[in-house]
């Protein structure tokens, strides 16, 4: 039997994080494929799906990857921890970038590389997962597909986080790293202030050091905005009208 050989474009958040050219996405925390298909009218280049603290379970998260594909966007998502189980589990039902949060230390980072990356870079599972169920006619090149594909982010929510972040951006396999503000100003000890100026110096500074280390944080390339504040934006809009809309 014949099958038709599937492909998938480019990673979008890889490329873009390697030439710092500005991408977009929306931020999801639930499960909504028609969500995803109705943002893709706007030309948006990645669906950040929420794994940490959005309400997704396995069965979502696949039905969002293929939502996802179906539109030629690239389904990224936020794991709620470092484990290869659940990074395997994230990747096999069609994620193509993880995002790791809370990492503290190189080693930290390097357990979550180790789960994304097959050998030679990682010891990432091999399961067929989705969607190349019956698409790998190479399984070598396969393998090494994946790794060239899967973009990876890093998470400092923390201050030891905070002062290895440099040596983390170091790391091979590593894309870009990104700050949980809200976390990272607890830990600095201004919670709920993560506009606080002390928090502010300290990500500048945590940032240009990943920047000399030759990695982009999240900012220098992605613009995404969380779908909460797009459905209230959006509703406050439509609500201002003098008129109502004709349908």
């Amino acid at each position: 039997m014949n099958y038709k050989t599937l492909r998938l474009s480019p990673n979008a958040v890889k490329r873009a994080a390697a030439s710092r050219e500005t991408i977009k996405g929306c931020h999801l925390t639930f499960a909504a494929p028609p969500v995803i298909e109705v943002l893709a009218s706007l030309g948006l280049d990645f669906i950040y799906l929420d794994g940490e603290h959005g309400t997704f379970d396995f069965k979502d998260i696949e039905t969002a990857c293929l939502a996802a594909e179906r539109h030629d966007l690239v389904p990224i998502a936020r794991v709620p921890d470092r484990t290869a189980p659940t990074i395997t589990r994230f990747l096999d039902r069609g994620v193509r970038g993880i995002v790791v949060p809370h990492v503290n230390s190189v080693a930290d980072a390097e357990e979550a590389l180790d789960a994304i990356y097959f050998s030679p870079t990682g010891n990432r599972s091999f399961g067929g997962g989705r969607p190349f169920f019956t698409a790998i006619d190479d399984l070598p090149k396969h393998l090494v597909d994946c790794n060239n594909d899967v973009s990876v982010g890093i998470m400092i929510e923390s201050v030891a986080g905070l002062e290895a972040a440099d040596k983390i951006a170091a790391l091979p396999g590593v894309d870009y790293l990104s700050f949980g503000l809200n976390d990272l100003a607890q830990a600095l000890g201004f919670p709920g202030e993560p506009s606080h100026k002390e928090v502010a110096r300290q990500v500048e500074a945590a940032a240009n050091r990943i920047r000399a280390a030759g990695k982009p944080i999240r900012e220098d390339f992605m613009k995404i905005a969380w779908i909460n504040q797009v459905l209230l934006a959006g509703m406050r809009e439509l609500m201002a009208r003098p008129t109502a809309l004709p349908y």
